[in-house]
């Protein structure tokens, strides 16, 4: 590097406090340089004066620091923290009510000790620099591929899947925890492919494809699908901002036409799959078409949210009570049993504050000012 593009990114950067943005800044600032310097060289300038000329160009390397560093420093998005708690008080709730179903999946003296583990995660997490992770995208891949492969010998199979991880009196889904992983090398290696065109749309997606095979193997449709969407939305948004630059209309065109046919295998797998048809049907019709059979708990939900208040816990119903009626109330029927329990009122309140989460997740991302960062978000 020139000594006066190092002197001039050094005046800048001394202004910067928070250090993990000193790279990225770097290189930025010195594309800038590079393509005014070009410009100077294409109207006439000898290679010495193009560059202190686009080093002027650039204007006060102070004032350009001050600027940068009001812009990067770490802000606490507080609102976020605050309905993370809210959600998490409504969850507590309705598992303190609930402890007393003996059929439940999670009781209160275990949601405890799940919600401590939650908050010092996420107290870890909160002071960890994640902007390190992006030159670590490989040993991070890596390590979410172990995973997945040491599950299939040691884990545990509940219904013929072997997705789960025993530690102690606890289990983890393998490929939960591994998906999360992917999609953090996954954004490593955006970074690191920057302006490599074709070619580096090219070894993403085979990234991404190699890291469904294991998760297809156990098998876990649902993760797999939800890794592929969030794999697209980042391609495309990256592909948008000319991440790679090239012709960004033939990338849009031919991911457009990869995720088509991912699409379409989509498709022939739920309709090759008795198993899933019936799922899909019990769904729509709400359990009508099999009311005493596949379809009886999608009716017993919907007999308890019919006759559910607008504030206060419902009376019990004809057929039982909630607790026998309707299995899951800690689990996928946690909506139906809040509102059962607590009325239609804190329900929709409870909706609305999801809501107003998802809201408050993409205005922040939209904040973000590392390439990482915003992708990541």
């Amino acid at each position: 590097m020139n000594n006066k593009v190092k002197t001039f990114l050094d005046d800048v950067c001394i202004h910067i406090n928070y250090k993990a943005v000193h790279s990225d800044i770097r290189e930025e600032l010195t594309q800038h340089i590079h393509d005014l310097k070009d410009d100077y060289i294409k109207q006439g300038y000898d290679e010495e004066k193009a560059l202190d000329s686009a080093i002027l160009a650039m204007g006060n390397s102070d004032e350009i620091g001050t600027r940068l560093n009001k812009q990067h420093k770490p802000q606490t998005e507080w609102s976020l923290l605050v309905l993370t708690f809210l959600i998490a008080a409504f969850g507590c709730a309705i598992i303190y009510v609930s402890n007393n179903f003996d059929k439940q999946a999670v009781h209160f003296s275990r949601y405890l000790i799940y919600a401590i583990i939650g908050i010092g995660a996420m107290l870890g997490l909160y002071f960890f620099d994640y902007t390190k992770l992006k030159k670590h995208a490989f040993p991070v891949y890596i390590s979410a591929m172990s995973l997945l492969i040491i599950t299939s010998f040691i884990g545990v199979t509940v219904n013929g899947a072997k997705r789960w991880i025993a530690v102690g009196p606890f289990s983890i889904s393998s490929a939960s925890f591994a998906s999360v992983l992917f999609i953090i090398s996954f954004i490593g290696f955006l970074e690191k492919y920057r302006g490599e065109k074709a070619l580096g749309i090219v070894k993403l997606i085979g990234f991404g494809l190699v890291s469904f095979l294991p998760i297809i193997v156990q098998p876990n449709l649902s993760v797999a699908f939800i890794m592929i969407i969030t794999y697209a939305i980042i391609l495309f948004k990256a592909i948008s901002k000319n991440h790679f630059s090239g012709n960004k209309k033939i990338q849009l065109l031919s991911l457009s036409g990869l995720g088509l046919a991912g699409i379409l295998v989509n498709v022939f797998f739920v309709l090759s799959s008795p198993y899933r048809l019936e799922r899909i049907f019990r769904f729509l019709s709400r359990g009508q078409h099999d009311p005493k059979g596949s379809g009886w708990q999608q009716v017993m939900a919907d007999k308890w949210l019919f006759s559910s208040k607008l504030f206060g816990r419902t009376s019990e119903i004809a057929e039982g009570s909630l607790e026998f009626t309707l299995p899951g109330l800690t689990s996928e029927y946690v909506l139906v049993n809040i509102i059962a329990s607590f009325g239609w009122i804190v329900g929709i309140a409870l909706i609305l504050l999801i809501a107003t989460f998802i809201i408050r997740l993409y205005v922040t991302t939209k904040k973000v000012k590392s390439g990482f960062g915003y992708y990541l978000s």
